[in-house]
C-alpha cells in the first residue's frame, strides 16, 4: 500500500474515534480544506476547528471506505458511506466522494463532494 493511502485510511480511522490531536498531526501547517456543504478552510488551525465543531454535533458518527484509489500519485480518491446519530437523536446516513492530496508525508488538501 502507498504511503498516500496508507495516511487516508488512518486519517479516516481517527475521524471515526473523533481523535482531533491525531488527525491534527496528519495535516500540513499551510493545508487546505473543502467542503461542497461547509465551504472553504485554510491552515491546520481552520480546518482543525471546523472539524471539531462537526464531530461535536454527533452522538455518534462514522464513515467507511467503499473505495480506495490513488488516482495519480498522492492524489487519493475515496467514496465513503457515512452513518451517524446528531445530538438530537436525527439519524443521518449519506455517501460521498472525497480527494486527498498528500505531500511530504502529510495531509496537503481535502476536497469533499466533488
Amino acid at each position: 500500500m502507498s504511503l498516500a493511502r496508507q495516511i487516508t485510511r488512518t486519517y479516516f480511522e481517527l475521524s471515526n474515534q473523533s481523535d482531533m490531536p491525531q488527525i491534527a498531526g496528519l495535516f500540513s501547517d499551510n493545508c487546505t480544506y473543502y467542503s461542497a456543504n461547509l465551504g472553504f478552510f485554510i491552515g491546520k488551525p481552520d480546518v482543525i476547528a471546523m472539524q471539531t465543531e462537526f464531530h461535536g454535533q454527533y452522538q455518534t458518527l462514522a464513515w467507511t471506505i467503499d473505495s480506495i484509489a490513488e488516482i495519480k500519485p498522492n492524489v487519493v480518491e475515496i467514496a465513503f458511506s457515512f452513518k451517524a446519530r446528531l445530538l438530537d437523536g436525527t439519524e443521518q446516513n449519506r455517501q460521498g466522494r472525497e480527494h486527498i492530496l498528500i505531500v511530504d508525508g502529510l495531509i496537503q488538501h481535502v476536497a469533499v463532494g466533488l
